[in-house]
């Protein structure tokens, strides 16, 4: 099986926006992005001496990605977490169970990783999966950790 068909598993019946099984180095296997790296960009956050203002910081998904994974999710970057140019707060890091929970706005995402490679998946309220039910954190989550898991039982 292709890294890819992991991906279309884990979004299969429309349950997840976006999924993606990224090397612990921060290289994408695959991916439903549409990108083959994780970017780097310039993104605005808010002025510390202004708060009705904002400042362009340089931004690295990769290297923000490898960084949190070893600081309890903490980016190490004024403009937060962010995957696919998506703004995503922690919600709860557990390195014991390597499972890492966020939210974003209007949805949420799960991170669950095994000894060599990550399972991310993301989910939006406003999108509705095959069965009509909007895409939930439940279902996300569920699916990130039973791949991550299967991946480590199979050597990865």
């Amino acid at each position: 099986m292709s890294w890819d068909a992991y991906v279309t598993n884990l979004t299969a019946n429309g349950a997840l926006e976006y999924a993606a099984i990224i090397g612990l180095d921060g290289n994408i296997w695959a991916s439903n992005f549409g990108v083959a790296v994780l970017p780097s960009y310039q993104t605005d956050v808010p002025d510390e001496k202004n708060p009705d203002a904002t400042v362009k910081v340089a931004y690295d998904e990769k290297a923000a990605f490898i960084y949190a994974l070893s600081h309890n999710g903490n980016s190490g970057n004024p403009a937060g977490v962010r995957f696919n140019n998506q703004k995503y707060y922690s919600v709860q890091f557990d390195n014991d169970s390597k499972t890492w929970y966020l939210k974003k706005n209007k949805g949420g995402a799960c991170i669950a990783w095994s000894n060599t490679a990550a399972v991310f998946a993301s989910f939006s309220q406003t999108i509705n999966a095959e069965n009509g039910a909007p895409q939930n954190a439940s279902d996300c989550n569920k699916r990130v950790i039973d791949m991550a898991k299967y991946l480590a039982d199979s050597g990865y």
